[in-house]
């Protein structure tokens, strides 16, 4: 790294907002891949193997949200991603109910799946400051899976159920969620600090479009 994962956010957002990029998805691209360093750095593995994008995708998401930071790829180590089959599945699910099937939302959707194999909450393995933050991603981008996640179920649930049904495997036995004894698992409050504090919901102009 060149940089410092706790600085990677602050660096990407000021190349991000010079190059005029949409707010909120600079804000979602930069705390992913800062949150993607960090664990990165704990874990001695490369920050592609951490956010899923192999080195041209790397390249094809910097040049798309923070292209005068390019630059600086040269001092991130990337490696080859070979997704499992899991993961695999769930890019499509995503990609498939993407909003407009952008190069963006494709290289969003292979961070997503990554990250959900982290294991906490996903709005904080993404970096994000609150659940808000990946509720709106999710509308924004994902708006079918929004639409059928209207009962707030937690996102890493959501998903495996949705890879469970086009499996036809049933994720559970209960006839309705809310006679299940797991209901909390699923629904409960998802409370925590956000995994990056020092991006919390983001340093940026306009914080009420990211926050909204």
């Amino acid at each position: 790294m060149t940089i410092p994962a706790e600085r990677l956010y602050t660096h990407l957002c000021w190349h991000g907002t010079a190059a005029g990029t949409d707010l909120f998805d600079l804000h979602v691209a930069a705390s992913i891949l800062a949150m993607a360093a960090q664990d990165a750095e704990a874990s001695g593995r490369t920050l592609s193997e951490a956010c899923g994008l192999g080195s041209a995708e790397l390249r094809d998401l910097f040049l798309l949200m923070f292209p005068g930071a390019a630059g600086m790829l040269g001092g991130l180590a990337a490696a080859a991603v070979v997704p499992a089959a899991d993961e695999r599945q769930l890019r499509e699910i995503l990609f498939v109910n993407s909003a407009h099937a952008s190069p963006f939302e494709r290289l969003l959707a292979h961070m997503i799946a990554r990250r959900s194999l982290s294991p906490d909450h996903l709005w904080q393995d993404l970096g994000f400051g609150s659940r808000r933050v990946l509720s709106k991603l999710m509308r924004r981008h994902y708006p079918r899976l929004a639409e059928r996640n209207a009962q707030e179920m937690k996102w890493k649930k959501f998903f495996y159920r949705m890879m469970c049904a086009a499996t036809d495997y049933a994720l559970c036995v209960a006839p309705v969620c809310s006679e299940c004894d797991e209901f909390d698992a699923c629904f409960g409050a998802e409370d925590g600090p956000s995994r990056l504090a020092r991006i919390g919901a983001g340093p940026l102009p306009l914080p009420g479009e990211i926050r909204a």
